[in-house]
């Protein structure tokens, strides 16, 4: 069995789904070179009001009350990638028959969604959840199914040897015929299905040729043919161009809410969430290029509203510099977060508010100085970055962590003996420094002064061997003997550059 969904007025539909409030409005959707522009495509109200298709755009401005739109390949098309990721979310054989047409190989389907019936009505829904109308019907052959699902509005279901008998009624402009065919058939007085499938396939090829044969096997409901899957896409992407530029944050705001909300209910249906999302704003003024945003985020995420704030934000920070004429919004897909709680386990704050709270501060205090800090692979102090926080990546557990070496009370390695905790001083404090042979034999600061009763070192290190002053400092592990805290371990250096020494840190 085959089910076939499809949106009929595709044109019009696609322009509602992107601006819902258009919905019921006397629509014309306008196609061609202008100035001779022509109605391609209309609402039911607009037909009420006396709109017609092939009437000129100039004609149709007279009208009161409707709507004229230019047709929009990119809502279009966009408007079928939803129409494909609900035949995928049932089956991996999905054939994508036309722009407006879809059709699903049901066989096996049973076990999982119920019913042939119950199949269709939940095809019917998810279609509506992507902000589309669709007419489903099931048929033992594909064809029969497309044709059904073209002819009838709704739901149908067709049991196996009834498709002659409930495609007896279409007319024949159904099948998609040429000009040519219909001009003939209707000189015979032949208007539907039925009248034609009553004809003789030995006349009917006499007198039509081989593509009469064919079309009169599809009006009988008695086609047989392989079922040609499309390959799945992995791309969620939604456009829009707009009618106007717009130059304020506060309208683009609306237009992101529909995109994001529109990938969103994609990903919902095919069980996937997002951890990247691109947005390309072509720009109103000429030989500039496109400004693009990524927003990366450190777990998957499936909320259109927490998305919107996120980019918004991020917007505030690096708003365009033009008016914005297209908005292009791409979601990199990927598995959705499990969580599994504990019985006894207090809930802990959800991490989708605190990627939002994340991203407020680094609005206020610039993205680069918020995140996690690493270690830079070298040897000069302090020296590190701020990387953004990422559950996704699999270094995240391998990093290095910071080392400290300390020294036992003979001023030797602590790799000879016990660990002991480095408390660094930041700012390091400036000291007065006595030698003796080179070695530091007295020293003063802050308030403490006293003799060096060990040393340990010089160890000169900077970080960039590469550097005609790579050796910047000259540092000294010393026990000191202090008339107001006794004896005490501190590490000291000498900064070469200016000859000062300093006090960095004290051993606990």
């Amino acid at each position: 069995m085959f089910a076939s969904a499809f949106i009929p007025n595709f044109p019009v539909q696609a322009l509602v789904r992107s601006e819902p409030e258009l919905a019921g409005k006397a629509l014309a959707i306008v196609d061609g070179t202008p100035p001779l522009l022509k109605v391609v495509a209309t609402s039911p109200a607009a037909v009420s009001a006396g709109v017609e298709l092939g009437m000129a755009k100039l004609k149709v401005e007279h009208f009161f009350d409707v709507i004229i739109r230019q047709r929009s390949q990119t809502l279009e098309t966009s408007a079928h990638a939803a129409l494909l990721d609900c035949a995928n979310a049932f089956s991996p054989r999905a054939e994508k028959t036309a722009q407006h047409t879809v059709v699903i190989d049901l066989d096996g389907l049973e076990r999982l969604f119920g019913s042939y019936h119950e199949i269709a009505a939940q095809i019917y829904d998810q279609v509506i959840l992507v902000g589309l109308q669709a007419n489903v019907a099931v048929a033992t052959n594909p064809d029969a199914a497309i044709h059904a699902s073209r002819g009838f509005e709704g739901i149908l279901l067709m049991p196996p040897g009834s498709e002659r008998t409930r495609l007896a009624t279409l007319p024949l402009k159904v099948l998609s015929p040429d000009p040519e065919f219909i001009e003939t058939v209707h000189r015979w007085g032949i208007w539907t299905f039925g009248e034609f499938a009553k004809l003789s396939a030995k006349k009917v090829a006499e007198r039509l040729g081989q593509e009469g044969v064919r079309l009169h096997t599809l009006a009988r409901g008695a086609s047989a043919r392989p079922l040609n899957p499309h390959k799945e896409s992995s791309r969620f992407e939604e456009a829009m161009e707009l009618e106007h530029a717009i130059a304020l944050l506060e309208p683009l705001t609306f237009v992101l809410s529909r995109l994001l909300d529109q990938i969103c209910k994609r990903l919902h249906i095919r069980n996937r969430a997002t951890h990247e999302v691109r947005v390309k704003l072509d720009l109103d003024e000429r030989d500039t290029l496109p400004h693009e945003r990524t927003l990366r985020l450190p777990l998957p995420v499936c909320d259109s509203k927490l998305l919107l704030k996120l980019l918004m934000l991020d917007l505030e920070s690096c708003p365009p510099k033009a008016a914005v004429t297209k908005i292009h919004v791409e979601a990199i897909p990927t598995r959705p977060r499990t969580v599994q709680n504990g019985l006894f386990t207090p809930l802990a704050p959800e991490p989708e508010k605190l990627e939002l709270t994340l991203a407020r501060i680094a609005h206020v205090v610039g993205k680069e100085n918020v995140g996690s800090p690493e270690l830079l692979d070298t040897h000069r102090p302090d020296a590190f970055r701020i990387d953004a926080f990422d559950s996704l990546a699999s270094e995240a557990a391998g990093r290095r962590k910071n080392v400290v070496q300390s020294v036992g009370p003979s001023g030797l390695s602590a790799h000879d003996g016990p660990n002991i905790g480095f408390r660094k001083l930041r700012p390091p404090l400036e000291a007065t420094v006595q030698l003796r042979d080179g070695v530091p034999n007295w020293i003063a600061f802050h308030g403490l002064f006293g003799p060096i009763v060990t040393a340990s070192g010089p160890w000169n290190g900077s970080g960039d061997w590469w550097r005609e002053d790579r050796w910047s400092r000259e540092e000294w592990d010393v026990g000191i003997d202090s008339h107001v805290k006794g004896l005490g371990l501190y590490r000291i250096y000498r900064d070469t550059a200016s000859n000062r020494w300093f006090v960095e840190g004290v051993f606990d």
